[in-house]
């Protein structure tokens, strides 16, 4: 394969890529804009956000969700949506979680004078967790697991995952695009340099018509002489 051939190869490599991490930013982008807008709206209505990301810290929870597990939840809307064996968020008056969500398993719902309060436990605890909660206490429950994506929320929140997603992206477009505009400058000083490179040709059809004159003339006093 030429050289040629290679840069091209290398170019549509390049595209490629380029376009499949655009393709996730971009998605990573709507489903942030479409979180924050959910949490402002919940915030100004005063409910709880329609969905909600929780990154487990606590070991409370193994096997089924393990620490730096991230929790995808939805509303619960009506306490007829909860079941025993539901795992949900909530805020807890009786757990010391320093203000802090916790995420733990429905065992027991019970009715007391017309409210409904709910038993919660985490798989990997001995004892049900102290006091009950009510159904104003939940945030959300439980939809969607992803296994250790909280890693990647954690390296991202320190300077090096900074580094990584947002300098080494940035240094990465501004090269290429400094490589861009030095191909443009090329072409361009190829495109100024026509008029001259014409000139030189006709300098040297010039002197070539002259040598060819002279080598003419001088036959043909050659001729004569004999």
């Amino acid at each position: 394969m030429n050289k040629e051939g290679n840069e091209n190869k290398q170019s549509i490599i390049s595209r490629i890529i380029s376009f499949i991490f655009l393709a996730i930013l971009t998605v990573i982008a709507c489903f942030l804009i479409f979180y924050i807008a959910c949490s402002m709206v919940a915030k100004k209505s005063g409910k709880r956000p329609l969905v909600s990301l929780f990154t487990i810290v606590s070991p409370s929870m193994e096997p089924n969700i393990k620490v730096y597990d991230i929790v995808f939840e939805t509303r619960v809307n009506k306490e007829s949506e909860l079941h025993v064996g539901d795992v949900i968020t909530f805020y807890s008056s009786s757990i010391d979680t320093g203000g802090y969500t916790v995420t733990h398993r429905i065992k027991e719902i019970i009715k007391d004078k017309g409210v409904t309060k709910y038993v919660t436990k985490g798989d990997n605890n001995a004892v049900q967790d102290d006091g009950v909660i009510t159904f104003k206490d939940i945030v959300g429950k439980v939809h969607t697991i992803v296994p250790k994506l909280g890693y990647v929320q954690y390296f991202l929140s320190s300077i090096y995952g900074w580094l990584l997603v947002i300098l080494i992206p940035t240094l990465g477009i501004i090269i290429g695009d400094v490589l861009k505009l030095k191909r443009i400058f090329g072409i361009k000083k190829q495109i100024e340099d026509i008029p001259k490179m014409r000139e030189i040709e006709e300098v040297r059809e010039q002197e070539e018509n002259k040598r060819i004159r002279a080598a003419l003339e001088k036959a043909e006093q050659y001729s004569k002489k004999k």
